[in-house]
């Protein structure tokens, strides 16, 4: 039985978390060039994430929250900035996504983060 390369789920999804985050800033990376940066053809790399009970889709969403979450943390991007650092094309576009993930408008989360 040949090894894979990547054979846990934490290192997968790891490497495929930064891969996506690095990406972002040119828009949502098509999952084949994810895949065939890290060594997969894209049928293998959704097949090993649907092994673990994920899909390219909610890696992306989720890569896009928490890359959201920690540049809000940080009052000097503005929110077109973490907008377009996120891979939407929209600040629109970007505080519907995050008032979906998190319940609450990117601007009302900063002010809530940052108060002493």
């Amino acid at each position: 039985m040949k090894l894979s390369r990547i054979s846990n789920a934490p290192d997968l999804v790891s490497r495929s978390k930064d891969a996506i985050a690095q990406a972002l800033s040119e828009g949502t990376p098509k999952m084949a060039e994810i895949a065939r940066g890290l060594g997969f053809s894209a049928r293998s790399f959704q097949r090993r994430l649907s092994e673990h009970g994920m899909s390219y889709h909610a890696l992306t969403d989720e890569t896009r929250r928490d890359l959201a979450e920690g540049l809000l943390r940080d009052e000097r991007h503005s929110l077109a900035e973490i907008a377009f650092l996120t891979g939407f094309s929209e600040q629109s576009a970007f505080t519907r996504a995050f008032k979906r993930w998190m319940g609450t408008t990117p601007a009302s989360y900063r002010k809530d983060r940052l108060l002493p």
